[in-house]
């Protein structure tokens, strides 16, 4: 494609989303006004921070269309990625008003729409956001065929101590579209609450809750720790910020304890538990957890009745929760009578490691032979690179027997001592966020959620702030003498992956050189410094005395257990394969490999 189509298609998608998301056109807003940073004469006011945020969100949104149109694989997930950042940080914010509620909300749903439908390959077949996808789905297309009045709940368990099994028309249409329009997700959901029966049910017990409840985590999130819902809830249990706050979940820019199987199940015991006590009612607690204490009592006061089944002015997704968890019980209690199968994953085993600094991700995987995909998933709490700064001791969960001598070996890790555990910097004089996120190569969205602020205000001078250098190896790169210093002025129509590729260094890496974190395009023209080592071009050297073979990518595969299967390292099937910075490969990619006569 030439380089002046790739252009119009460009300019086509920001006219088409300036038209469709509402864009204000009386702000002039062109392709240049969304490379530039927000501008350091801005108000100090929350309005303005919620105009900032969004900006970033739409902004990183429009760049994951563009790339996914040019199959940037690696910039489409990135993008997105920011995009549900801002988003996140939106969802915290107290002091919107009803305007920018509804352009936020109306925009969350596009956002999330594109991302199910357009980039479900991103997060596998579930998607981050794929059961409350299918809640809402069956408010609009499965719940309104049933007329109000014409149904009959029937009760098929009430014994004492257990949750109320009921049924009816709603409910068994409820099943029918589980059973078959959702039956391979659902039978994901149904083999994931294998992992976490045996940790969930004994503190559901322990806090006195019928066992029932556990099947509430599989229709919120089909226990998926990084479900995350356009309402803002995170985690196997849907917590949104302010609720997981109130019951001790930690949320912050390195973690976020939603997310966590465990610490986020005790928070949703206490929670349930405080509920019955408060209605004692199961149907009406379970509403309260949909919707919160107050608009379920409203509805109550309203109507002058405690029966869940007739409160008709509650909101209609809470209208259809129960409904909803009804039918995923009776499927769950008996799958095969319902055309599943009852084939539980094993239970999720771990060991513990105790640390008294932070790692990253990558030297822990080095030293301990577990890759760093999978310390994520052990630790779905982490939202960085690495474990988190400011803890004295963190408690880092690894793979069954892999605990043993971590510790001693990752004190032995050269050069630890001179990785900086985090930036601080001391606010000075006519200083603000935009210049010292300018300053440190970082975005105002990432200071804002780094040092929990919420308006410019609270910037003082003499202040201190954690900076959160996404990459401390750029300073490394600048000084090392080891290191060529090339620039490179951008061509028309060429793209950060490009450059990458042609000078075989990750995306993240000319990111962090050339600080252009928070900036979603590059220009012609614009003058970027690379550096390179001899050995970069290394991988355009013959492969000679070696076996050539092409690996067909398959459905869940993953870079790390390729590497592992043809025991090579991961940075060579990196280089073979011109992959760096790209950090997704997709189904039938062909991978070339080479195998040494000796291996």
């Amino acid at each position: 494609m030439s380089d002046i189509r790739k252009h119009i298609i460009r300019d086509l998608f920001l006219l088409f989303l300036i038209i469709s998301l509402g864009f204000s056109t009386d702000k002039n807003i062109d392709e240049q006004s969304v490379i530039t940073d927000i501008s350091n004469d801005i108000e100090n006011n929350s309005d303005e921070l919620f105009e900032l945020l969004f900006s970033e969100a739409k902004s990183y949104y429009v760049e994951a269309l563009i790339s996914g149109h040019f199959k940037d694989t690696s910039e489409v997930k990135y993008c997105f990625d920011r995009s549900f950042e801002a988003i996140a940080e939106i969802g915290e914010l107290d002091t919107l008003n009803p305007l920018q509620k509804d352009d936020f909300n109306r925009f969350c749903e596009k956002i999330s729409n594109d991302f199910q439908i357009k980039f479900s390959y991103l997060n596998g077949d579930s998607g981050a956001i794929g059961a409350a996808f299918i809640r809402e789905e069956i408010n609009q297309t499965v719940l309104d065929t049933v007329r109000v009045g014409w149904d009959t709940l029937v009760v098929l368990d009430d014994r004492l101590g257990h949750l109320p099994i009921v049924t009816s028309q709603k409910i068994e249409r409820i099943i029918e579209f589980f059973a078959e329009k959702e039956h391979k997700r659902f039978q994901e959901w149904l083999d994931n609450a294998g992992l976490y029966r045996e940790h969930m049910l004994p503190i559901l017990r322990k806090h006195g809750l019928p066992d029932e409840l556990f099947y509430l985590a599989l229709i919120e999130s089909g226990y998926n720790p990084s479900a995350y819902s356009y309402a803002h809830a995170a985690g196997p249990w849907q917590f949104i910020a302010g609720t997981g706050a109130r019951y001790g979940l930690k949320r912050n820019w390195w973690m976020d304890e939603r997310r966590d199987p465990i610490k986020s199940t005790y928070a949703a015991a206490k929670y349930l538990r405080e509920l019955c006590d408060e209605f004692d009612d199961w149907f009406l607690a379970l509403a309260a957890y949909n919707c919160g204490e107050l608009r379920v009592w409203r509805a109550i006061r309203w109507e002058g009745t405690r029966d869940y089944w007739k409160l008709r002015s509650l909101p209609r997704q809470t209208r259809n929760y129960i409904p909803t968890l009804m039918a995923g019980i009776i499927i769950a209690l008996n799958p095969q009578k319902y055309g599943f199968e009852n084939t539980p994953k094993d239970t999720w085993l771990w060991d513990e490691v105790v640390l008294n600094r932070c790692y990253e991700l990558e030297d822990i995987a080095k030293v301990s032979g577990i890759s760093a995909k999978a310390l994520r998933d052990y630790n779905p709490e982490l939202r960085r690179w690495t474990t988190p700064p400011g803890e004295k001791k963190y408690t880092l969960r690894v793979p069954k027997g892999k605990s043993k001598g971590l510790p001693d070996k990752l004190a032995k890790l050269p050069d630890i001592d001179k990785k900086p555990q985090w930036i601080t910097h001391r606010v000075r004089r006519g200083q603000t966020l935009s210049y010292i996120a300018r300053k440190y190569g970082t975005s105002i969205s990432s200071l804002v959620a780094a040092n929990s602020i919420r308006n410019k205000n609270q910037i003082k001078v003499g202040q201190k702030l954690q900076i959160p250098a996404n990459n401390y190896r750029a300073a490394v790169y600048s000084t090392s003498s080891k290191k060529n210093k090339i620039i490179h002025v951008v061509k028309k129509g060429e793209t950060l992956s490009e450059i990458a590729e042609k000078y075989y260094v990750g995306l993240s890496k000319i990111r962090s050189w050339n600080r252009l974190y928070g900036k979603r395009f590059i220009y012609p023209g614009q003058r970027l410094q690379i550096f390179t080592s001899s050995k970069s071009s290394s991988s355009k050297k013959v492969h000679s005395g070696k076996g050539k073979i092409i690996h067909v990518v398959k459905k869940g595969e993953t870079l790390y257990e390729i590497a592992d299967l043809y025991n090579v390292s991961l940075s060579k099937l990196r280089s073979w394969n011109k992959l760096h910075g790209k950090r997704f490969i997709y189904p039938g990619q062909k991978l070339v490999i080479y195998k040494s006569s000796s291996s």
